[in-house]
């Protein structure tokens, strides 16, 4: 590990977190403060509907150390966690959510962690986490499901919330694939990883802008991201469904030559209806993934930042 002196980055994508803005910058400087002096605190606006970015605004013109980033729209949080680390020169960069479930107390720990254990990763491991029991079985049927897809491995048990040497950012700015999963696309980079048990909060203000319908929608789209077993999987059922026909079909012709020809009709109008169903949902799969190609190929922007105050270095 280098022994330069320390410098630290800390990203923060915000949305719906007016109310708590203050008191994580208050417990981020105290933090910090007792770190290093050569620290950055990024805050990324995604487009909240709140006050957020007037809050932004006033906090970055009294503290240079502070840097605001006014998205055009929003791009969702893990894109405006891409924002945030582009800009970020920290040696060390934190990634922590606004709304203080993840406490800026934590960083330090998980800091020594990696400098004692020569850790390029470590995630904040939330051993007693406050979230609800809903979205716990959301995120915990969602990590299961993408292991049994062939995903990458991964840990219900951690979020964004983590620290990563500065080769990691430099690492992850090369990674401009439009579906952003933070977590998912640090441990694909491999390094040297690691995990430390934190506390975990209450969420103090406001509810999660997480609703079930997103939590789905992020879901479907990290597992087309990540994963091809979909695809295989409807080439096994084909070959299944080959064989059910072909052993329905000697059935069938054994029955009419027993006479029982009235069951020819409906096991017809079954079958087509039958193959008709899974036709559609073949080709529907088969359109998810070429819509993604679709997306990468376009070759947008990942984000557009409307507004930026504060720290320009």
């Amino acid at each position: 590990m280098e022994n330069n002196p320390l410098s630290f980055s800390v990203v923060i994508p915000v949305y719906g977190c007016a109310a708590a803005l203050p008191e994580l910058y208050r417990q981020l400087t105290e933090t910090l403060g007792k770190l290093t002096d050569d620290y950055e605190i990024i805050l990324v606006n995604d487009h909240s509907p709140d006050a957020s970015w007037t809050m932004i605004e006033a906090l970055a013109t009294a503290d240079e150390r502070l840097l605001g980033l006014n998205l055009s729209r929003n791009f969702g949080q893990h894109t405006a966690i891409t924002a945030g680390l582009d800009r970020a020169t920290g040696e060390w960069v934190a990634v922590m959510d606004c709304d203080l479930q993840d406490i800026p107390a934590e960083i330090p720990k998980m800091y020594a962690h990696a400098r004692q254990h020569e850790l390029d990763i470590v995630f904040g491991r939330r051993a007693n986490r406050q979230d609800t029991a809903t979205k716990q079985l959301l995120g915990s049927t969602f990590y299961k499901l993408l292991k049994w897809l062939g995903g990458p491995v991964s840990d219900p048990t951690t979020g964004n919330f983590g620290v990563f040497h500065r080769r990691v950012v430099a690492a992850l700015r090369h990674v401009r694939e439009p579906t952003r999963a933070f977590p998912l696309q640090v441990r694909w980079l491999g390094f040297r990883q690691g995990a430390l048990d934190v506390q975990h909060a209450a969420r103090m203000h406001g509810t999660s802008s997480y609703s079930l319908g997103k939590l789905v929608r992020l879901a479907v789209a990290v597992l087309l991201a990540y994963s091809d077993k979909p695809l295989r999987l409807l080439v096994k059922l084909g070959a299944i469904i080959v064989a059910v026909a072909l052993i329905a079909a000697v059935w069938l012709v054994g029955q009419g030559l027993l006479g029982h020809s009235n069951l020819l009709l409906p096991a017809l109008v079954i079958s087509v209806w039958l193959l008709g169903g899974l036709s559609l949902t073949a080709l529907g799969i088969v359109g998810l993934y070429v819509s993604r190609v679709f997306d990468s190929v376009k070759n947008r922007p990942l984000y557009i930042v409307r507004d930026e105050v504060g720290k320009t270095s």
